[in-house]
């Protein structure tokens, strides 16, 4: 009788084997296809990491070389493949801004901040989109945005002064101008593609 039984537990056995090295085989072959494809994925983000970065330099080069139109065609392209991006959005409000389109420039804006609200170059620049429109109160709420995460941010302070200046605050702007001047003088070969003064 125990002759009996270890046979049938030697064919089973014998049974089971060839089916897990099949299972194991299977599960191999399935993994591997998984793992090229997460390494295809983050090669693909590694890769439009850099094409993003090199895009928004490109798009701040060529808003600095005021054309517009292609900036706004290169940011359009940073924003296609990453559509969150919030140096593409705030480029496209910068150009928008340059071609005194500013409500539009105001909406990349506010869709910078929507991902970021603590993007201080999109709310400085927010703020003097403003005062391009004439909005001064409201674009020194703004500036004092900027400033309350970044007290030390020098364009907000100087674009707070010019604001209160435009509204008549003359002894309040020179208290704002002067804070700036402490922080960093006025240097006219210094630009910085992300930030806005307001236009002239």
């Amino acid at each position: 009788m125990k002759t009996s039984l270890l046979k049938k537990d030697t064919f089973l056995a014998s049974l089971l084997v060839p089916l897990l090295l099949i299972l194991i085989v299977l599960a191999l072959f399935h993994s591997t296809p998984q793992t090229q494809n997460i390494e295809a994925t983050n090669i693909t983000q590694i890769t439009n990491s850099s094409s993003i970065s090199e895009l928004i330099q490109k798009g701040n080069t060529l808003l600095n070389s005021s054309k517009y139109e292609e900036a706004l065609v290169t940011f359009d392209q940073a924003l296609k493949i990453d559509s969150r991006s919030v140096d593409a959005l705030t480029g496209k409000g910068l150009v928008f801004n340059q071609l005194g389109k500013y409500e539009e420039a105001i909406t990349w804006f506010d869709k910078a901040l929507s991902i970021d609200p603590n993007l201080v170059d999109a709310l400085n620049n927010k703020g003097v989109t403003l005062a391009n429109l004439g909005k001064y109160e409201e674009a020194i709420t703004w500036f004092d945005k900027a400033l309350s995460i970044d007290p030390n941010f020098v364009d907000a302070l100087y674009n707070k002064a010019d604001a209160l200046g435009e509204l008549g605050k003359y002894e309040e702007a020179i208290v704002w101008t002067d804070k700036a001047l402490a922080l960093e003088p006025i240097n006219q070969n210094d630009t910085n593609p992300n930030l806005l003064l307001p236009n002239e």
